[in-house]
């Protein structure tokens, strides 16, 4: 039930990425929805004169942060060290020994990590999933945003149930990367008009793959009896991955684009690819970091006019001692922290970037009027000189998640 009475959050700070920006703020709500936001004083004073008031005078109040690409069927896999010696694929095998077998414990392990992701004012997601459990995990872990369901195969017979897939549902789709599915699978995707996302350019044995057709890619592929040397056709060429997928890129261009993880290794051409075809990148700074990515060019993508947003990839790249591993905060302490990267840029990285990535509807993960009640609250020195943003990405503090939304 939504609160059909007027509610007003007075804090020390209010802050979103369209302008917004009060110190002291407010937040008028009513029926789950903001009415009003910026300085008390420029509040609609009727409603606010009858709203019930949550003062929180030492809190930076933010829109609810979205978590454009994470794997929740893997939060019960837990936090696990990386081998580098055994490579991308040693870490695939691990994780896939690992991981919930059957639906019913995928669906928990999902549960548990929407829920870790509430906890850390996380409100819309982009999750991965398994077509066996997509459609229980998204109907129930109570989150805004996108399911994507996964798709493999390289070619005729592997392609089959993922081409079944796409005639059959309605969700969105995520054909795995460039070395785990083919043509067939990526231009059915790119022509379905539905959201789309797909792991790119993430390690530079794909790379390799892609463009010479070597590597531990296709020794894997071999192993387990999914290559077919018709495949060769397609790869080998020279391409880098994202110039490899180009024709899939420009086809979902007018249907909002697609949405690709990583993006770890790119040239200046596959910028310019990104940019023209309107593709949003999730750039998990946490999970390259692990992996063992440098010098992302995230910033370079910003400045291209590429839609860069934040995500989490999974929870078994995290830190072990990260009360968060599937919240926002970590990233955006990191890039601010580690490459002085602009606040303002961070804070819409995680929300409104992320929102459009995903295809939510205006004016979600804003303050604005008619934007979801769904908020991040961190805690400020309300009296300090230091912007009020800049101070908690330099603290350590938790998030806390406030929704008037029921």
């Amino acid at each position: 039930m939504k609160h059909a009475h007027p509610t007003v959050l007075y804090a020390g700070a209010v802050r979103d990425a369209t302008g917004i920006d009060a110190a002291p703020g407010a937040v008028l709500v009513q029926n789950g929805r903001v009415v009003a936001a910026g300085e008390p004083a420029s509040l609609p004073r009727a409603l606010a004169e009858q709203a019930e008031v949550v003062n929180r005078p030492n809190d930076l109040l933010l829109p609810a942060l979205v978590n454009a690409h994470t794997h929740l069927e893997l939060t019960d896999v837990g936090p696990r060290p990386y081998d580098p010696a055994g490579g991308f694929m040693g870490w695939v095998k691990t994780v896939r020994a690992s991981m919930p077998r059957d639906r019913d414990a995928r669906e928990r392990s999902a549960k548990r990590g929407a829920q870790r992701c509430k906890q850390s004012g996380v409100q819309a997601i982009g999750d991965i999933a398994s077509a066996s459990s997509f459609q229980a995990i998204r109907s129930s872990r109570g989150l805004a945003g996108r399911t994507y369901v996964e798709l493999f195969g390289l070619g005729p017979p592997f392609d089959a149930q993922a081409l079944d897939t796409i005639a059959s549902t309605t969700t969105g789709l995520q054909p795995h990367a460039p070395y785990s599915a083919g043509p067939s699978v990526y231009e059915a995707a790119s022509k379905s008009g539905r959201p789309v996302c797909t792991h790119l350019a993430e390690t530079r044995d794909e790379v390799a793959f892609v463009k010479q057709l070597t590597g531990p890619h296709l020794d894997y592929l071999k192993s387990l009896g999914k290559w077919d040397d018709a495949f060769a056709a397609h790869y080998g060429q020279g391409l880098s991955p994202v110039a490899w997928m180009r024709p899939y890129l420009e086809a979902a261009a007018k249907d909002g684009g697609w949405l690709v993880a990583h993006c770890n290794y790119v040239g200046d051409d596959d910028i310019k690819i990104l940019a023209d075809t309107n593709t949003s990148v999730a750039y998990c700074p946490i999970a390259s970091e692990y992996f063992g990515h440098q010098d992302h060019r995230y910033r370079e993508m910003l400045d291209a006019g590429i839609n860069v947003c934040l995500g989490t990839d999974s929870i078994v790249g995290t830190d072990p001692d990260d009360p968060e591993p599937l919240g926002l905060f970590s990233a955006m302490r990191r890039l601010y922290q580690r490459d002085q990267a602009d606040p303002q840029t961070l804070l819409a990285m995680a929300t409104v970037n992320g929102a459009r990535a995903l295809r939510l509807d205006a004016p979600f993960a804003t303050l604005k009027p008619g934007a979801p009640a769904r908020f991040a609250c961190l805690p400020i020195a309300a009296e300090s000189d230091v912007d009020p943003l800049i101070q908690v990405l330099t603290g350590q503090d938790p998030v806390e998640a406030i929704s008037l939304e029921r």
